[in-house]
């Protein structure tokens, strides 16, 4: 079989495209939060600068750092997968939601700070 090929048998063909749709899910949502971040930071720009830059900032590293995840979770997951195996995501979601936490508290403060 040709590198990156493998056998379907039982739920092979399954299990790997669930993981692909699973990346391309990440990849949306990552393409959201830097769009997220560029509109902060463009609708903001007329009001208080320094705030809309730290929003527009922090979304959009946000969004690269998710890409980051998912691109190497979607690896992990098919490198395990072809051994029959299947890992379990434990510090990734963690760090995610710290993240994710992390922006939303920004937002809110951007959002109040703006009133």
């Amino acid at each position: 079989m040709a590198p990156g090929v493998v056998e379907n048998k039982d739920s092979t063909a399954r299990d790997h495209l669930a993981n692909e749709r699973t990346f391309l899910a990440w990849v949306r949502t990552a393409l959201g939060l830097v769009g997220l971040g560029v509109l902060l930071e463009r609708l903001g720009a007329g009001s208080d600068q320094a705030i809309a830059m730290v929003a527009g900032v922090g979304f959009i590293s946000f969004g690269g750092l998710t890409m980051i995840y998912s691109v190497s979770r979607y690896l992990w997951v098919a490198k395990n997968l072809q051994r029959g195996k299947f890992p379990v995501a434990v510090r990734g979601p963690i760090v995610i939601t710290f993240g994710a936490l992390l922006v939303a508290g920004g937002a809110l403060v951007y959002v109040l700070l703006l009133q």
